[in-house]
C-alpha cells in the first residue's frame, strides 16, 4: 500500500476532531499539525467510521477508516482496534466495553489507559491525530511479525498477537431459529438486577438452556474455558464454562417496591401485572423470606420455584421480544430478539437501586449495594454468536462485526471456537 493512502485532504482536516474512548476529563482535540481545534470546528465533525454508533461522537475510528477507507464497515472499524478487555485466569471477565465504561463510572481518567491494547498506546504516543496513523503504519505494535498496515488490510488486529494475516477462521455451524425450536423450551421467572438503571425488573423469560443449544450445535465442551455471547454491536460477555451446566439457586421475589407502592421518588422495581402462585414454593415462610429487614409495607420475600439456568430467551412476559436495534435518536441500542442470554443471579437477594439514584433519602435500606449480584448487565441482547473458549491456537476470531446485522436480519445464530467442527 502507498503511503498516499494514507493521507487526507486539507479540506476534511479542518473539519475533523478526535477523542480516544476515555473519560471527558482527558478527551483531547488537535488539527493535523497538533494545535488544538476550536470548539466551533468540533462540531461540524463528520461521522465516516460504521462502528458503534453509540459513539459517533469520538472520532478516532473516523481518522482510521479515512486514511483506510478499505476497513470502512469491517471487522476492524470498531473500538476492539484500539482497545482491549481486561482478562482474569485466561478468561476475558469484561469486554473492552465494559471495561472503558467501568472506569468511566469509577472516573479513573489515569486508569482508563489500561484499555489501550499495544496498537492504541502507539497510537496515542505518536499524537492521537492522521499524522499519527501515518507514524506508526509501518510499527509492528503488537510484535506478531506483520505491521500495523499489513494486519489492518488484511482486516486482522494490529494490537492483538493473536489475529494476523493468512490465518483461518475458526470452525462454526450455523444455527436457524427454526432448528432451535426443537429443543423443549423453559420458563423462569427471575430478578433483573441492574447497577446504573433506574428500575430493576422482575420478569419472566422463556426460551431455551444454553447447554441444550450447544447440545443441538454439536459442540464438545471438554477442555472448554469458557463461552462469550456477541451481539451485533460488538458487544460481548464471557462466562465460565461451569455456568453452562450449573444450576443456579432459586432467587428470592421481594413484592412492594414499585412507584404504586412506594411513590415516584422511592420506588424503583417493575412487576409484571399478574403472577401464577405455581412460579413460587409452597410454604417457604422460613428459608424463603428475604435477608433484609421488612418495612411495614413490604410483604417477605418468598423462593420462586426451581432452578434457573443460562437461558437464550425468545420471549419476556409471554410476548415475543422486540427485535434489536440502534435509536439513533436516542444515542443508544433497543429491544432484546429474537434471542437474549439470560443470566440468572449466583447469589440471590433483593433489589437495590441503581447507583446512580443511591443515596435516595428514602431510608428503606434499598439503597445501591455494591456486593450485589447485579445480574443484568451480564444479559446479552440480540444475540448472533457464541464463542466455545478458547479459540484454537492458529485460527482466527469469526467476523461478527462484519457479519453480526446480517445474522441478526435472517435469524441465525452462529457457535464457533473449541469444539467445534
Amino acid at each position: 500500500m502507498t503511503s498516499r493512502i494514507w493521507s487526507f485532504s486539507a479540506a476534511v482536516v479542518s473539519r475533523v476532531r478526535f477523542a480516544v474512548l476515555l473519560p471527558a476529563t482527558i478527551v483531547l482535540g488537535c488539527s493535523r499539525d497538533g494545535a488544538p481545534i476550536q470548539d466551533d470546528a468540533m462540531n461540524e465533525a463528520p461521522h465516516l467510521s460504521r462502528s458503534y454508533a453509540g459513539h459517533a461522537e469520538e472520532i478516532d475510528a473516523d481518522l482510521l477508516v479515512a486514511t483506510l477507507p478499505a476497513v470502512v464497515g469491517t471487522r476492524v472499524d470498531d473500538c476492539q482496534t484500539c482497545h482491549s478487555g481486561r482478562v482474569e485466569g485466561g478468561l476475558l471477565v469484561e469486554s473492552s466495553c465494559d471495561h472503558c465504561h467501568q472506569l468511566l463510572l469509577q472516573d479513573s481518567a489515569t486508569a482508563a489507559f489500561a484499555t489501550l491494547n499495544p496498537f492504541g498506546r502507539d497510537y496515542l504516543e505518536a499524537g492521537r491525530s492522521l499524522r499519527a496513523l501515518g507514524e506508526i503504519r509501518h510499527r509492528d505494535s503488537d510484535g506478531d511479525g506483520y505491521s500495523n498496515e499489513e494486519e489492518l488490510l488484511a482486516l486482522r488486529f494490529p494490537g492483538s498477537s493473536l489475529s494476523r494475516p493468512g490465518q483461518s477462521t475458526a470452525e462454526y455451524r450455523t444455527l436457524l431459529l427454526e432448528e432451535l425450536s426443537t429443543i423443549p423450551p423453559t420458563t423462569q421467572l427471575l430478578l433483573a438486577n441492574n447497577t446504573q438503571q433506574q428500575f430493576d425488573d422482575y420478569v419472566t423469560y422463556s426460551g431455551y438452556t444454553l447447554e441444550e443449544v450447544l447440545v443441538l450445535g454439536g459442540v464438545d465442551l471438554d477442555g472448554a474455558t469458557g463461552i462469550t455471547v456477541i451481539s451485533p454491536d460488538g458487544y460481548l460477555k464471557s462466562l465460565p464454562i461451569q455456568t453452562v451446566v450449573r444450576e443456579f439457586p432459586q432467587p428470592i421475589f421481594l413484592p412492594g417496591l414499585s412507584t404504586d407502592a412506594l411513590g415516584e421518588e422511592c420506588g424503583f422495581v417493575r412487576y409484571q401485572e399478574a403472577l401464577p402462585d405455581y412460579l413460587f414454593d409452597a410454604g417457604a415462610e422460613g428459608e424463603g423470606r428475604s435477608p433484609v429487614g421488612e418495612a411495614d409495607q413490604i410483604a417477605a420475600g418468598r423462593l420462586i420455584q426451581g432452578k434457573p439456568r443460562l437461558m437464550l430467551a425468545f420471549e419476556r412476559n409471554g410476548e415475543p421480544l422486540d427485535p434489536f436495534g440502534f435509536d439513533a435518536e436516542r444515542g443508544r441500542a433497543n429491544g432484546e430478539g429474537p434471542l437474549r442470554l439470560v443470566v440468572p443471579q449466583a447469589a440471590p437477594g433483593p433489589p437495590d437501586r441503581g447507583q446512580r439514584y443511591s443515596p435516595s433519602g428514602c431510608g428503606d435500606g434499598f439503597d445501591f449495594n455494591p456486593d450485589a449480584d447485579h445480574n443484568a448487565g451480564a444479559m446479552v441482547r440480540g444475540v448472533i454468536a457464541i464463542r466455545i473458549d478458547p479459540v484454537p491456537a492458529g485460527k482466527e476470531e469469526f467476523d461478527y462485526i462484519g457479519r453480526g446485522w446480517a445474522l441478526l436480519e435472517a435469524g441465525e445464530l452462529v457457535i464457533y471456537g473449541h469444539g467445534v467442527g
